[in-house]
């Protein structure tokens, strides 16, 4: 006999019962970051920004990371969700911190920590939660959400030492 599915009112996979407000705070948190993009003057072809523009969405998904997964009602999570979570509590709490000292104008709000900072952090979230176990094979999408961006979060992180210039290595013809 096949198991019975519960009309329970939790939605399935992490996601909220009310996928309206999911959406729309998606939908939002993407629609902000372009906003962002665009006032900085990072939309512009060819994008010569691409991984600073990424950071920004990635940063405002990640704020909008919190309220979505404590809408969800879940009492355990998966790894992908606590790397969202944390992303998104460390950007909200170094915002807070930013507010509260008056920083209001120079408050970077979708990435107020440096690359390699969050990045490191968030790897060190990664190894934790694969050593606890909290890595399974859980394809909800908040999950999967959380591990793009914390693999982004790290990638970045490792682009800051293999990208970078070396010290006391010139720029190009433009520093002769």
């Amino acid at each position: 006999m096949p198991p019975k599915r519960s009309n329970g009112g939790g939605g399935q996979g992490g996601s909220p019962s009310h996928p309206v407000v999911t959406t729309i705070l998606l939908l939002g948190a993407i629609g902000w970051a372009f906003g962002l993009l665009f006032q900085k003057g990072m939309l512009a072809w060819p994008p010569t920004r691409l991984l600073s523009g990424m950071a920004t969405i990635a940063g405002c998904l990640a704020l909008v990371g919190p309220i979505i997964l404590a809408r969800s009602g879940k009492a355990g999570g998966s790894l992908g969700e606590l790397i969202w979570m944390t992303g998104g509590l460390l950007i909200w709490i170094f915002n807070l911190v930013g507010v509260a000292n008056g920083d209001l104008r120079s408050i970077d709000w979708a990435t107020p920590l440096g690359p390699r900072a969050m990045g490191l952090i968030i790897l060190a979230v990664m190894l934790a939660g694969l050593r606890s176990g909290l890595a399974g094979r859980d394809w909800s999408w908040t999950n999967v959400t959380g591990w793009a961006l914390g693999l982004f979060w790290v990638g970045m992180a490792v682009a800051t030492w293999t990208l970078a210039p070396a010290p006391g290595l010139t720029a190009g013809l433009a520093s002769r």
